[in-house]
């Protein structure tokens, strides 16, 4: 198995592709939200629904940025715990 560093490296992992909420809850009311996304974009004249269709994309560009930042956070919090292990663990 390769390690981790050489399948980021090569583009062989890719956490986003790979992340999947197992909450019910999440899914049910991601369905609900689409549904009434849908339900409300059809009911729009059609220069209404491109204005609304642009607002949907900037979103979702949004979302994805904050979703990155909370990995990377996330992940550089997770490599300052292990280091701190690491040093406690040295240091006796």
């Amino acid at each position: 198995m390769e390690r981790i560093l050489e399948q980021l490296y090569k583009g062989d992992l890719c956490p986003a592709d790979n992340c999947q909420v197992e909450n019910p809850d999440y899914r049910r009311l991601c369905s609900a939200n689409l549904e009434e996304t849908d339900r409300f974009a059809n009911s729009l004249a059609e220069e209404r629904r491109e204005a609304f269709d642009i607002l949907m994309d900037h979103y979702l560009e949004v979302s994805f940025m904050e979703k990155t930042q909370a990995f990377t956070d996330g992940f550089r919090l997770g490599a300052q715990v292990m280091c701190e292990v690491f040093r406690a663990a040295a240091e006796q």
